[in-house]
């Protein structure tokens, strides 16, 4: 697999970093992952992707990775799309495809809810449907939090692969090494706007073209959550991945590819 390139751009006062995949597709795209996965940990799905971009961009969220870190209160669903907006900016980018898993589906659907005009599309995986007078997130704080301890600890390779078995061993890996350069602050904070806010009224917001992608075993958007998000918005289209749980891009990442590149396509036409 091809090492990736840093990039350092800003949003605001905060130092961001992404790792570039170059692509050979015919629009780049931005890639934001989840509450607990810096982009170096999401490298070999960062790769495949790279058939479908020209230039693939995943986003070290502040306090991951080689992102600087923000104080408590900084880590809403808005100020995440504020630095994927800032990127786009700073770096030029033509109206890039917007790609997010789990948290990073909250955070992408944000930023093209507020400047639809800045992206051609987006894709949101599997977002958290916790939230005011819903369900908690399925996943409690104190695991995230004792996963960031062990991976400080040296064990973060042995955790994944317990963790996820069907997991490929550079994927472990990744996870392993990565994973400990997530801040506290940004998980401890985030995990609590998992909660006190909702991602339909987002969603609602969202303009086409827009793409759902949920795994079909996952706790985290069930078959009702999908149909609750047809529902709020019709305009958007809602797939279910096979044989996947949450950690889509990982339980099936032929399916989420093809999906993802027929998205894509379906752009070029229309663009």
């Amino acid at each position: 697999m091809k090492k990736w390139e840093s990039v350092f751009f800003r949003s605001d006062e905060l130092r961001l970093h992404a790792a570039r995949h170059p692509g050979r597709g015919d629009r780049p795209m931005v890639v934001v992952p989840g509450i607990t996965t810096p982009a170096g940990a999401f490298a070999v799905t960062g790769a495949r992707l790279t058939e479908i971009g020209s230039d693939v961009y995943v986003l070290d969220m502040r306090g991951r990775g080689l992102s600087e870190r923000a104080p408590y209160g900084a880590h809403r669903s808005g100020d995440y799309a504020d630095d994927v907006l800032a990127l786009v900016s700073e770096l030029g980018l033509d109206r890039p495809l917007l790609v997010g898993h789990s948290l990073g589906a909250r955070v992408v659907a944000a930023a093209r809810a507020r400047y639809p005009g800045a992206s051609s599309g987006v894709v949101a995986i599997d977002p958290p449907m916790s939230g005011p007078g819903r369900r908690p997130y399925p996943m409690t704080l104190d695991r995230f939090l004792s996963g960031l301890h062990g991976a400080r600890a040296g064990h973060g390779a042995q955790q994944a692969e317990k963790d996820y078995p069907t997991w490929t061993e550079e994927e472990v890996r990744l996870r392993g090494e990565w994973l400990a350069s997530c801040d506290e602050t940004a998980v401890v904070d985030s995990y609590a706007w998992f909660h006190l806010e909702a991602f339909e009224p987002v969603w609602r917001e969202v303009e086409p073209p827009a793409l759902l992608l949920y795994g079909d075993r996952s706790p985290v958007v069930t078959a009702a959550d999908a149909a609750l998000l047809r529902e709020v918005n019709p305009r958007a289209d809602v797939v279910a991945v096979a044989d996947s749980g949450h950690m889509v891009p990982w339980d099936n990442l032929d399916q989420t590819a093809t999906e993802i590149a027929g998205f894509a396509s379906r752009l070029g036409a229309s663009a």
